[in-house]
């Protein structure tokens, strides 16, 4: 126990006969006013903030039973999370036994008295916390709250220490369990940022989550806190090499299609309301609100670790002027090695969750945006895929997307650096006070002439990626035709323009990087003329004593400031990349789609299958010259139509229109029925010649074997060396034209459809194998579907029951 001196110099009469807290009252006898900066003030605010939250507590448990959401469960979770809350419950009932001793032991102060009361009953709420959370609202109130009074209570011993005096047994005792409130209330938010969800008992899973869940979701608190879970398949990793068997499954939130679904449908919201209210799209405030809980999760993590990164200095300035006292306190010094070793544990424990967080929602941020914009893709209009290449498209999804995964990170480090800064500038005025301002006039000097440097910086990074779109633009082209560049020898040629727009994308690279050192010049000397102006005007001005504990201090807090003024040119940096490639990826996602040109309807009682009255078409809406004019067509269940005319006249335009391919400005178009379409060129797939017939629908051998023979293609498969299942190189490099245009038609005879759409299906292949193709194919394993046939072959026109003449 600490004698009366020292309670004397706190000022609470309580504290001598127990060694606890200060009180509300200071103990003051002249009636003098209270000052901010007193310790029992300070401990009174903290009471204040504990009797606030409580009264929330209390509101949401009123308003859970008002709503009848009352489920009357308590935590749930495995037998050790079960029992470790217990014991944290446990030791909070003992601090608020040892509260209420020190209420009854006789302080004739009612003040003292009424405050050890409260104090009591507010420890004794706080184990109640621990078990009873019947909804989210009270469980985020519950969290908030044991944040909350653990943060203040150790800002508040921080600051008892600082003041020289030391710390009893009970005063320990209880920091230590607000350290295991923080530790609780660090494991409710692992547990809702790994997606756990309450296992009531009552019901049975379908899927057998031992097998199926994520490791991550089957371990305790302090498993999760350590990184513990990952220990067993290192172990395993050193026995052996680890295949796929041996990896643990992802978390379902981590799966892309969730995290596509969850922005698809944030994104669909949005652009509604942008809609109604006319406001713009912003992409990365779609991302705000769908990841939101995660991103508030990590940003949590990045302020504990800065927090305990600014505290630092002060502990040091507290072991060197200890170590310089003549009668020292031992309990004060073991008190200093304890808050260290919170501190430094706190560090590394928010810096590594914050990293793990922060890269796992930016692979689900990554996974979104790459489905979305694949999706988009498949959705473009004309004019999209004329201001969108495919080379453009895929460095949105293997560039701006994948850089955007990494994001969140860099983001928290925009705000946390700053704000690490603030306490590093507010620590040094506290050491050396008005020494400390000449001390920021370079460091404002560097950073205002970083700011031009940031400019020229973001200008040079747009140019950099249309450069880099523009290479890979050509390239891509470049390799689809090299059998033409190659057939007429314009392989110096190319390589030569490749070359060109290489040197190009490089000067631009150049200038970046350029930029980018300059401002890491700049930020690399200014801690040296920091620390030389700070310590001179220091000197000059008398301001403080420069002895060794303000010395300690003053480097220790400059090098605090020497992390994020190193970073800041670089947080700079990524921030324009960042909004490079979300202005790059939201220009992409807003781009016109394909309308609803033709009205899909399911096969009704009437005959009629294609409707099409006065319509008109036009590749560019926005344009007067119409592709299509005056269109009016009707076509029947079963008929066999023919399409024939000149070159340019607009037959496959009029195939574009009813797949809904060419905007209509006018009109109507109405098709009624699924529908199968067989293009000019032939399209094949990476894969066997099965996978191309089926093109993922279910295997049905008679189908199967129906589409093969009325394609002719059954003696083609049977001179391959494995059948239907040979290998097609990519784009049907081993496959002559005539077997791809086969292929294709034989997937759209297995699609079963009711309206065939088929392009010149017969320019690929001789004049016997036309002819087989249409009395076999069109003709006969078609004879019940309703086919549009464009073709140049007029000894087929007299077999079909109309003719189109373009």
């Amino acid at each position: 126990m600490r004698g009366a001196g020292t309670a004397d110099k706190l000022g609470d009469p309580a504290m001598a006969s127990l060694g606890w807290s200060p009180s509300w009252t200071c103990g003051r006898e002249d009636g003098g006013g209270l000052t901010l900066a007193s310790p029992c003030v300070q401990r009174g605010l903290v009471d204040c903030v504990n009797v606030v939250l409580l009264a929330a507590y209390a509101s949401a448990l009123l308003a859970a039973c008002v709503r009848g959401r009352w489920d009357g469960r308590g935590r749930s979770g495995g037998a050790k999370r079960r029992w470790g809350v217990a014991a944290v419950s446990a030791c909070c009932v003992g601090v608020a036994a040892a509260y209420a001793v020190a209420a009854f032991r006789g302080s004739a102060d009612a003040a003292v008295t009424t405050a050890s009361v409260v104090r009591g009953l507010v420890w004794v709420a706080v184990a109640a916390s621990l078990h009873v959370q019947p909804t989210r609202p009270a469980r985020a109130v519950a969290v908030l709250w044991w944040t909350l009074f653990s943060l203040l209570i150790t800002a508040y011993n921080a600051e008892v220490l600082a003041m020289g005096y030391g710390l009893d047994v009970a005063e320990g005792v209880a920091w230590a369990v607000n350290f295991l409130l923080l530790l609780c209330a660090l494991g409710s938010l692992l547990r809702r940022s790994r997606g756990c969800q309450d296992d009531d008992g009552l019901s049975e899973p379908l899927i057998d989550k031992a097998v199926h869940d994520s490791e991550l979701y089957r371990t305790g608190l302090f498993s999760q806190l350590a990184f513990s879970w990952l220990n067993p398949l290192l172990r395993l990793g050193r026995s052996k090499a680890l295949d796929l068997a041996d990896i643990p499954l992802i978390a379902g939130e981590d799966c892309a299609q969730q995290a596509s679904h969850r922005f698809s449908e944030a994104w669909s919201r949005h652009r509604q309301d942008k809609a109604q209210s006319g406001r713009s799209n912003r992409l990365a405030l779609v991302l705000c609100k769908c990841f939101l809980r995660e991103i508030m999760i990590a940003g949590f993590y990045a302020f504990m670790r800065t927090l305990a990164i600014a505290v630092s200095p002060i502990l040091l300035f507290a072991f060197v002027r200890y170590s310089y006292q003549e009668e020292r306190d031992h309990r004060f010094g073991l008190s200093l090695v304890g808050c260290v070793l919170v501190i430094k544990l706190v560090e590394s424990l928010s810096q590594r969750h914050w990293f793990f967080d922060s890269r796992r929602t930016g692979m689900r941020i990554r996974s979104a945006l790459m489905a979305a914009i694949f999706q988009k893709q498949l959705k473009l209009s004309s004019q999209g895929r004329k201001n969108h290449s495919t080379g453009e498209i895929v460095n949105y999804i293997a560039v701006d997307a994948y850089r955007l995964g990494d994001a969140l990170s860099w983001f928290h480090m925009a705000w946390s650096s700053p704000l690490q800064l603030a306490f590093a500038v507010g620590t040094l005025f506290w050491a050396l006070r008005l020494g400390a301002v000449p001390g920021l006039v370079p460091l404002i000097i560097f950073g205002f002439l970083n700011m031009p440097f940031a400019k020229l910086l973001q200008g040079y990074q747009a140019k950099f990626m249309v450069a880099q779109d523009d290479r890979l633009r050509s390239t891509s082209e470049v390799l689809n035709s090299m059998k033409i560049i190659k057939l007429q020898s314009w392989e110096e040629k190319f390589r030569s323009m490749v070359e060109s727009l290489r040197d190009a994308e490089f000067i631009w690279l150049r200038e970046t990087q350029m930029k980018k050192a300059y401002g890491a010049v700049m930020y690399w000397m200014s801690p040296t003329v920091v620390s030389a102006v700070m310590y001179t005007a220091t000197a000059i001005l008398g301001s403080a004593p420069l002895n060794a504990s303000t010395l300690f201090t003053v480097l220790a807090t400059l090098r605090v400031m020497a992390e994020p003024v190193r970073f800041l040119p670089e947080i700079l940096t990524m921030m324009i990349q960042y909004k490079v490639s979300l202005d790059r990826i939201e220009k992409f996602l807003i781009e016109e789609e394909i309308k609803e040109g033709a009205e899909r309807a399911p096969p009704h009682n009437s005959d009629i299958r294609v409707h099409v009255q006065d319509a008109n078409f036009s590749w560019n809406a926005s344009a007067a010259d119409l592709t299509l004019r005056n269109v009016n067509l009707s076509i029947n269940k079963g008929e066999k139509v023919a399409v024939c005319g000149a070159v340019g006249s607009g037959k496959s335009s009029l195939l574009y229109a009813l797949l809904r391919e060419i905007p209509r400005t006018s009109g109507s178009v109405d098709v009624f029925g699924s529908l199968a379409y067989v293009s000019q060129n032939s399209w094949i797939q990476s894969g066997t010649v099965r996978d191309n017939i089926l093109f993922g629908k279910p295997f049905d051998k008679e189908l199967y074997e129906k589409a093969i023979k009325s394609c002719a293609l059954d003696k083609d498969i049977e001179n391959f060396n494995h059948g239907d299942l040979t290998e097609i190189g990519q784009r049907g490099l081993n496959m002559s034209g005539g077997q791809k245009q086969r292929i294709q038609l034989a997937r759209a005879v297995y699609s079963n459809a009711d309206i065939y759409l088929l392009d010149d299906p017969f320019s690929a292949v001789d004049a016997h194998t036309a002819a087989v193709l249409f009395y076999d194919c069109v003709m006969t394993a078609l004879s019940k579907k309703t086919v549009v046939l464009v073709t140049h072959q007029v000894e087929f026109l007299t077999e079909t029951n109309r003719i189109l003449v373009s």
